[in-house]
């Protein structure tokens, strides 16, 4: 008899400790989908997700990354993290904005001048708050936004784009209906080409381009068949760090801390290794055999006066005025 109340008792004391969320990840592991190459130095949402994992294994916490699309695509991610099934995963933002279009914002091309432009925006407003408000209500946190390095430039098989002008006769890869757009009111042709078959659309020029930081092609080979790339920092390129609200909420204040707190370290490793990106990313790109072209402030300004006037086509208005507040009061 006193046996079985020695094992009831355990029994009920593990259930309690269950339903309280407490030492969630005893026994555990964190799941972490990687979307890219594993190198920290070309990749900015490895290094996020590296310096992630590492703070939190120092402090006795398994994190198990995932290789690109080992989980599935964006689709698969983005819904196995809203149902609490992956705990975070590095991701589209453009997956994030079908959940809540505030993220939109950052899409505005010519709305910050420089990543440091960006990085202030984002650290002394509360822009990231609006966006969970949106975001956590779907099942989905953002955690980080990601760049993949320096500010977009543009890139193409057949020449450089110093102005829209340039763009006549070019098919451009866009990343989706908003980005086509855009590309559209500076003259281009836009197809809407998912990641994996670029390399192969580049080759059979489905497409002549893309916009991409210098260390995208790098990264993935494709300066094989890019040969020019137009420096015109039209606007941040991200991804993002996401991570389910069903898990994070589970959490006891402890844990949740200590997610914070190596989520608050991966974005500052990011930001430290964005400040370099620029200088490198060129660099690779003149070494692997490309042609390299700085725009002139005054052909910046021909792209921003077109695209500026059409953001609403790219956001809702309110979401506009917002980010443009935001941008104006960090300059």
């Amino acid at each position: 008899m006193k046996k079985s109340q020695t094992i009831l008792s355990v029994i009920i004391s593990l259930a309690v400790v269950l339903l309280m969320g407490g030492e969630v990840f005893a026994g555990g592991e964190i799941k972490l989908a990687l979307d890219c190459p594993p190198d920290p130095g070309k990749c900015g949402t490895y290094l996020w997700s590296k310096t992630f994992a590492d703070d939190l294994e120092s402090k006795g916490i398994k994190v198990k990354l995932y290789a690109k699309d080992a989980l599935g695509g964006e689709a698969e991610k983005l819904d196995q993290v809203s149902q609490g099934l992956l705990e975070i995963s590095n991701s589209d933002l453009a997956k994030a904005g079908s959940l809540d279009p505030t993220i939109f914002g950052f899409y505005l091309p010519f709305l910050f001048e420089d990543m440091d432009h960006f990085f202030r925006v984002l650290k002394n407003t509360d822009l990231l708050a609006k966006i969970n408000a949106g975001t956590t209500k779907r099942g989905v946190r953002v955690l980080g936004l990601i760049p993949v390095g320096d500010m977009a430039g543009i890139i193409t098989t057949k020449k450089f784009i110093k102005t829209p002008a340039d763009f006549k006769g070019i098919r451009m890869r866009a990343l989706d209906k908003k980005q086509a757009k855009w590309l559209e009111i500076w003259g281009a042709n836009a197809v809407i080409i998912p990641w994996p078959e670029i390399y192969n659309a580049l080759q059979t020029g489905v497409a002549d381009g893309y916009m991409n930081p210098g260390f995208v092609p790098i990264m993935f080979k494709h300066t094989e068949v890019l040969k020019y790339y137009s420096d015109v920092k039209l606007a941040p390129a991200l991804r993002i760090a996401i991570c389910s609200e069903d898990w994070y909420k589970g959490l006891n204040d402890k844990d949740r801390a200590l997610v914070d707190g190596g989520a608050a370290k991966a974005n500052a490793a990011v930001q430290a290794w964005v400040k370099k990106a620029e200088v490198q990313g060129l660099d690779a790109l003149k070494k692997a055999g490309m042609q390299v072209y700085i725009n002139s402030s005054e052909e910046k300004a021909k792209f921003a006066a077109l695209i500026r006037p059409n953001y609403t086509d790219i956001s809702p208005e309110k979401i506009v005025t917002m980010f443009i507040q935001a941008a104006e009061k960090q300059r």
